[in-house]
């Protein structure tokens, strides 16, 4: 789709960025456009770039087929004149690339934000579907849709370490501890991921979730985690290492990273939306084949819908190779270190032949 011959820059805002990507949402008034985001690429060296075409064909035949929750995606043309005209807030656009994506705002809707920790944000209010269909109370503090967006990054069996590699480079930015992904995956640490999880959630905010609309986030995140196929078993399936070539240690060039490395280093920087959502009957999304069997009824509350969307599925440059040894050997030093303000990470056989972190 040429994207310019429909809308005009003006119509689009700023609306957040990445490390690679920038995202505009759309303002103006075409439905098919409506709650729409344009994702266009930032500046990068030409070495190290990689074309949203290429980026476009990585997720339809390389990603789909592993996870079909994510994020739906469409190419758009663009024009050097289009991209320059978009109010890019002062960041350096990649003006040559042709290509956009269009994606569906997750976020949209009347919601409020509470930041957790860099990897972890709390989203309370309204869909966009309920507003169109309900009244909010006159207070306005009606909620019906609450949504964790989550980096899960390294999943994986710990045997060895006293720390696992997510832990490990949070300690080593200098991140106040908040959860370990690790303890999402099994059975005898869920409750303690979820404590973690929830502990900087401020208790007001819990109560207006939980109590005040009757939603009980708590137990419906559990059900999602005791779910032995959910999100975060299927990224830990795929991020798998079976060649001891794809180990970030034995890596000299960047020939030597396979396309095998290449989709693991994607999935272990994925992001997640996370959705729970009181049950509209009268809701086609709640009601859609994926939907439907991410229904529950909890005793004393009534049905609810959880679902979830993976999104930043961005093809990793096999030139990040140099980064990924030095990241690694900066973490060495804290792998197996002590530190009293941060608990040690879950250790677990590995015994699926899972050649490493």
């Amino acid at each position: 789709m040429e994207i310019y011959k429909i809308t005009s820059p003006n119509e689009w805002e700023y609306f957040a960025k990445g490390n690679a990507n920038i995202l505009f949402k759309y303002t103006g008034h075409n439905d098919y456009l409506k709650e729409k985001l344009l994702r266009i690429r930032l500046l990068k060296e030409d070495d190290k770039y990689i074309s949203t075409c290429e980026l476009y064909d990585f997720i339809e035949l390389k990603c789909k087929h592993l996870f079909p929750q994510i994020v739906d995606i469409q190419l758009v043309v663009l024009t050097t004149e289009f991209v320059n005209s978009l109010n890019h807030h002062g960041n350096k656009l990649m003006v040559k690339e042709r290509y956009g994506l269009l994606l569906p705002n997750m976020l949209s809707g009347s919601y409020c934000n509470q930041f957790l920790s860099p990897n972890c944000q709390l989203y309370y209010g309204q869909s966009s579907v309920t507003q169109d269909t309900c009244h909010p109370p006159p207070d306005g503090k009606m909620i019906d849709s609450v949504i964790f967006e989550i980096k899960p990054k390294w999943l994986y069996d710990n045997s060895s370490s006293n720390y696992c590699r997510t832990c490990s480079l949070n300690q080593l930015r200098g991140y106040k501890r908040h959860f370990c992904p690790l303890d999402l995956l099994y059975q005898d640490t869920i409750d303690r991921g979820l404590e973690d999880l929830f502990s900087v959630i401020p208790e007001n905010i819990l109560v207006d979730i939980e109590e005040g609309n009757g939603i009980p986030l708590r137990r419906l995140f559990k059900i999602l985690l005791n779910d032995s196929n959910n999100v975060f078993q299927k990224l830990k399936e795929h991020q798998r290492i079976n060649n001891k070539n794809d180990l970030i240690k034995n890596l000299s060039s960047a020939e030597d990273v396979s396309q095998n490395l290449s989709l693991v280093m994607t999935l272990r920087d994925v992001g997640l939306f996370i959705r729970f959502e009181k049950y509209n009957r009268f809701n086609n999304f709640h009601n859609s084949h994926n939907n439907v069997r991410g229904l529950v009824d909890v005793d004393g509350y009534g049905k609810f819908v959880i679902s979830f969307n993976i999104y930043d599925l961005d093809l990793k440059s096999k030139r990040k190779y140099r980064h990924w040894l030095d990241v690694e050997q900066k973490l060495q030093s804290i792998y197996n270190s002590s530190n009293e303000n941060w608990r040690y990470c879950v250790r677990v056989q590995d015994n699926s032949g899972n050649l490493e972190a």
